[in-house]
């Protein structure tokens, strides 16, 4: 399909169709696809909860402070770099 219409019409709508679609999906998709990552699904389901201590227990970043979250978010990268062979080797990889 971009190859016709580079060919008839010009190359630069090939990139505008692509972006139209892009968009169209998005618009679709965004609103309509829901959250699959576990943390965030925890989250949610604790604050909905009716019993806060049991959904301090379940997840502990309710109680959590913003200084500990952070050093938490912070140390997760590094432990993955530091601990995972093939993440450091690509990421050895990409820097240079």
């Amino acid at each position: 399909m971009g190859g016709f219409i580079a060919q008839s019409i010009g190359i630069q709508y090939v990139f505008y169709l692509v972006a139209g679609l892009s968009g169209i999906a998005a618009v679709i998709g965004i609103p309509l696809l829901r959250e699959t990552y576990a943390p965030v699904i925890i989250l949610r389901r604790g604050k909905m909860a009716l019993d806060l201590e049991e959904a301090a227990a379940e997840h502990p970043s309710l109680v959590m402070g913003k200084w500990a979250y952070l050093w938490l978010n912070l140390k997760r990268p590094v432990e993955l770099f530091t601990r995972s062979f093939i993440c450091f080797i690509l990421s050895l990889y990409m820097a240079l």
